[in-house]
């Protein structure tokens, strides 16, 4: 599970509401750790903010991996980032017997 801190609100939208390779690589990365821990969910990203004492866990349930595998396998794609868009695909490949 990946940490994240942000200062603001406007500082976390701004990471999520673009596709970034490091959120791409995070959500492979968990998706494959589920499957290999034999978990429901993919824990994604554990969040906190400045000025607020909470933490905030994002995970993706299963029902969810294959389309974002596909998202992923996409921006791969895009990206011209044939190893990983490889690997995706063979993970995507795992979810959909899983």
């Amino acid at each position: 599970m990946e940490k994240l801190h942000f200062n603001s609100k406007e500082d976390f939208e701004d990471l999520f509401n673009r596709k970034t390779r490091k959120v791409t690589d995070i959500i492979v990365f968990a998706i494959e750790q589920a499957i290999i821990n034999k978990k429901k969910s993919a824990d994604l990203f554990e969040v906190t903010f400045r000025d607020y004492d909470q933490v905030i866990e994002i995970s993706l349930p299963k029902a969810t991996w294959q389309s974002a595998l596909e998202s992923c396998l996409d921006f791969y794609h895009k990206e011209q980032a044939s190893d990983e868009a490889i690997d995706t695909w063979k993970l995507l490949e795992l979810v959909k017997v899983y």
